[in-house]
């Protein structure tokens, strides 16, 4: 059984990514604000956490994901996600979202951190902070699940890093008018 109780800024951003495309499967009318604020605040702790290529595989498929929800938005069409979102067993607990807020706090806090990463940040430790079960770690009537669930998370970027390429294709075959244009690079 292993003990380890923290997130690395490659686990915390898949995290990040996971709940922004969960987020997205529940997008009627449209996309919700904070899903951009997500988006960036994922491309700020890659940035900061210089996680390279892991964190361009995060970034792509949230792109693609925002797209596709876009789609859904914009003519009613449902692509299927890039990976099966049920595919993580479990959920954070209130001490994995600790963890993460805490990351979040300490990057923010980091001297390079630009003001508005800075208020990216804090907005994602705020959602974060308000999901369910932070009670319970307060009143300390729960154990983190930190290293399982970092497990779930490092084998779901590898899921995401495998299906990437099929689903851009996907993707462009079904969006012929937008194949030719390519997501902003991020502003690091």
């Amino acid at each position: 059984m292993s003990t380890r109780t923290h997130f690395t800024p490659t686990e915390a951003c898949t995290l990040i990514a996971y709940e922004t495309v969960s987020l997205l499967n529940t997008v009627e009318t449209e996309i919700p604000q904070c899903v951009q604020e997500l988006r960036t605040a994922v491309e700020t702790l890659s940035g900061i956490y210089d996680l390279g290529q892991d964190g361009k595989t995060l970034l792509d498929w949230l792109d693609m994901e925002i797209a596709a929800a876009q789609r859904f938005v914009d003519d009613g069409v449902s692509l299927p996600n890039l990976i099966d979102m049920e595919r993580l067993q479990m959920t954070p607990d209130a001490a994995a979202q600790m963890d993460l807020v805490w990351l979040l706090f300490g990057t923010a806090a980091k001297e390079e951190c630009r003001p508005e990463q800075r208020q990216v940040l804090l907005g994602t430790a705020r959602a974060v902070a308000e999901m369910c079960g932070m009670d319970d770690l307060f009143l300390d009537t729960v154990r983190p699940n930190v290293a399982a669930l970092a497990e779930g998370l490092r084998a779901e970027l590898d899921d995401v890093r495998d299906s990437l390429p099929g689903g851009k294709e996907l993707l462009a075959r079904l969006t012929p008018e937008k194949a030719h244009s390519q997501p902003a690079e991020p502003a690091m």
